[in-house]
């Protein structure tokens, strides 16, 4: 069961009779549970009185105000309890009722005029012509008051409702990273264990080739052994594409030829013997010198890489419209009276140079084209802004970029805080709009919290601002080069590593989407509503 809301009366003495009136028409809503009465007739004697009436203030639900003229003539009223309860009203923290008991001159009164009165139409209690029965003025309070119970009450309900609803959204987005980051591990032990298998069918290759290189070496020693033309057919024929074939068919040619040219008889005790010491020696030979050595260098060229074939970076092509931005001065921050206005954005003037900015945020698309994969939370969505990119990644990303890709005389890099809001704010062709780029209506050129659908949208799909420019405010939050810094007209001491972003992002309030406004996080910082765009100035 819902608790009771706290009820407070500021009176003067001189309407104590209304106020005992209104106590007993509000008794059966006390019995029900449904509110709990407080004056100051319940303070027990002994207590400060002020402090206790200051300490049920700050804890009343629904504040009612006895009005007459001797309320207008209470001085302690006026000077305390009214500037109190009107405090917690403006902030919300409390309703309170003016209840005309006397007829007097309200309508004058600035702070009474504003308020919401009982009964019907402000007619005071007490007035006869339009209550003949004074209890049917206080059943007319009392009805008053119980829809401001029913007020507080859907409004109770509908915080614990978004409450509900931003703590299923967290508890799905904590499921679907659990989810990604299993995908991930299980994506990972894959390619470990392919990874494992080539290295093992490598193994398998070099082992295999380095087996028939063995016994290609053996084969040919045993035909040199022998020394005969069918011995080197033999290896010819088991091996005609072996390493030492071209040795082979010499010697049969040189065996045959010998064969042919008859020799005298004197000689061939001579040819006799020195074919038996060149047999010899082609048999010990190879063994002691040549077989290692040939199996060495076979073992060489297996285990051995092959410096000479290192590979050149490949030229792309960075398919990246942008926009000139001609230099010039301009106030950067916000005025004080900006609606959501920060405390970090005092207004100062700054001058830019000349240079190019990126149409749009760089994709999805563009990322992987360049680095080969895809960061991003929101994936298989090639033109949709890439995120979840650090300001470490993206330095990566510009340095590969400048390295790899035709760039036509220019060079990329991120934009300064100042080339951001300059650009945000349309540069020399701007038409004075304040808070947004390219408008003062944020739904018509941003995807924000209240139009954006928890993700991210394609880029370029609301309209661009005066330099033809998407998506400055909304859709992701983009990373600036700079060091975050005071602006010089802040009493602001934090310094440090963090970088800046501008723009706002998906699920980010209008408050966060103007162009005035600053955020700031880590270089190693990455998250889904966190990523660039570039800009590019002539080469020196």
């Amino acid at each position: 069961m819902p608790q009771p809301y706290k009820l407070f009366t500021i009176y003067a003495r001189e309407d104590a009779q209304y106020l005992s009136e209104l106590l007993g028409q509000l008794r059966p809503l006390e019995l029900a549970g449904r509110i709990k009465v407080w004056s100051d007739r319940e303070i027990d004697p002994g207590v400060e009185w002020e402090k206790e009436i200051v300490q049920k203030l700050d804890t009343a639900d629904i504040i009612l105000i006895l009005v007459s003229s001797a309320y207008y003539n209470s001085v302690y009223i006026h000077e305390v309890e009214i500037k109190y309860a009107l405090s917690r009203h403006d902030k919300g923290e409390a309703r309170v009722l003016p209840v005309i008991v006397r007829p007097c001159h309200f309508g004058d009164d600035p702070i009474i005029s504003r308020l919401h009165m009982l009964p019907t139409d402000g007619k005071p209690v007490t007035d006869r012509r339009h209550w003949p029965e004074r209890d049917d003025a206080w059943l007319d309070v009392v009805a008053g008051v119980k829809r401001t119970i029913d007020a507080l009450r859907h409004a109770e309900l509908e915080r614990e409702k978004a409450a509900h609803q931003a703590a299923e959204r967290q508890r799905l987005a904590a499921l679907a990273a659990e989810q990604e980051a299993e995908r991930a591990r299980h994506k990972e032990a894959q390619a470990r264990l392919e990874e494992e298998a080539r290295t093992r069918r490598e193994e398998q290759r070099r082992e295999q080739e380095l087996a028939a290189r063995r016994a290609d070496l053996n084969a040919w020693q045993h035909a040199a052994y022998m020394d005969t033309t069918g011995a080197y057919e033999t290896y010819l024929t088991r091996y005609s594409q072996g390493g030492y074939a071209r040795e082979a068919h010499a010697r049969i040619k040189q065996l045959k030829r010998e064969v042919a040219k008859p020799l005298p008889i004197e000689r061939y005790a001579a040819i006799g013997g020195g074919g038996l010491a060149l047999l010899l020696a082609i048999w010990l030979l190879p063994n002691l010198f040549g077989g290692k050595k040939e199996e060495q260098s076979a073992q060489n060229q297996l285990t051995q890489p092959d410096t000479a074939r290192a590979t050149p970076p490949v030229t792309l092509t960075f398919n990246y419209p942008m926009k000139q931005v001609t230099g010039g001065s301009f106030t950067m921050g916000s005025p004080a009276n900006e609606a959501g206005r920060l405390g970090t954005e005092c207004q100062h003037t700054v001058t830019v140079g000349s240079f190019n900015m990126g149409q749009y945020e760089v994709t999805q698309a563009q990322w992987k084209a360049i680095m080969g994969k895809n960061p991003s939370y929101f994936k298989d969505c090639d033109d949709c802004p890439v995120e979840n990119v650090s300001w470490n990644e993206i330095q990566e990303f510009i340095k590969t970029l400048n390295w790899r890709v035709t760039t036509g005389g220019k060079k990329y890099r991120l934009p300064t805080e100042a080339e951001w809001e300059y650009a945000a704010r349309g540069g020399n062709r701007s038409k004075g709009y304040q808070q947004y780029a390219g408008s003062n209506t944020l739904g018509s050129v941003a995807w924000y919290d209240a139009n954006a659908g928890n993700k991210t949208h394609p880029v370029g799909g609301k309209s661009p601002n005066e330099l033809g420019l998407f998506d400055m405010s909304g859709n992701v939050w983009e990373w600036c080069q700079d060091v975050y810094k005071a602006c010089p007209c802040d009493n602001e001491a934090r310094e440090g590593v963090h970088r800046v972003n501008r723009g706002g992002g998906w699920h980010f309030s209008s408050r966060y989407c103007r162009a005035a406004s600053r955020d700031d996080r880590e270089p190693g910082y990455r998250d889904s509503h966190l990523g660039f765009r570039l800009v590019s100035l002539p080469l020196e």
